[in-house]
């Protein structure tokens, strides 16, 4: 069987770890944890050079981007993650390090930045562009032909109308409705979603 390891053991590293049909080492702050016992695998930013797929089993964007910008540019970025129950059309476009997640759906000419999340039961429509370093939580609807900026972040069950475009950096509260475009910088939420505050 091969071998993988996973920046992280929370739950979202365990999340991971179920969609991979791997021996699986967490690697953790000064450690790797190998099926829940600490083992003598120290690493440090620096010599972080293993053999089989590397994952990022974080679900904060800021400490998942710095860790994926750190393996990029030793020339090992994350692997793509991809569940056996997510459906992800054959034309689909995915950046290194994608994760698509258990009963996700993403449909026909779509692109996934790299270090992007589409997680459990969220849709991504047809021909929809999203940025790097996003995170689409449980239960999102993006509708077809949004384009979505870097490091945005979409709460539980909120949705995306077709055609929307969501600036880089802003976020959508859980539940929400985003009916028209949003600007960079800012969180939203609602329905339909208007501006809460400016983030910058």
């Amino acid at each position: 069987m091969s071998h993988a390891y996973i920046y992280g053991n929370g739950g979202h590293a365990r999340v991971i770890a179920s969609f991979l049909d791997a021996d699986v080492t967490f690697l953790v702050e000064g450690a790797a944890i190998a099926q829940g016992e600490m083992s003598q695998q120290v690493f440090q930013d620096n010599i972080m050079d293993f053999e089989g797929d590397i994952y990022i089993g974080i679900g904060a964007n800021g400490p998942r981007t710095r860790i994926f910008q750190l393996r990029t540019k030793l020339g090992r970025p994350p692997a793509v993650c991809v569940a056996p129950t997510a459906f992800v059309a054959r034309d689909v476009t995915l950046g290194a390090g994608a994760l698509i997640c258990a009963g996700a759906v993403v449909a026909a000419g779509a692109r996934i930045g790299a270090n992007t999340i589409v997680n459990t039961l969220s849709s991504v429509d047809h021909d929809c562009r999203v940025g790097d370093h996003s995170q689409i939580t449980v239960g999102v609807t993006i509708g077809g032909t949004v384009t979505i900026g870097e490091n945005c972040f979409f709460g539980m069950k909120s949705s995306v109308l077709p055609n929307v475009t969501i600036g880089s950096n802003a976020q959508v509260r859980a539940g929400s409705v985003v009916t028209k475009s949003v600007p960079e910088d800012v969180l939203v939420g609602g329905i339909p979603a208007s501006l809460v505050r400016r983030l910058v």
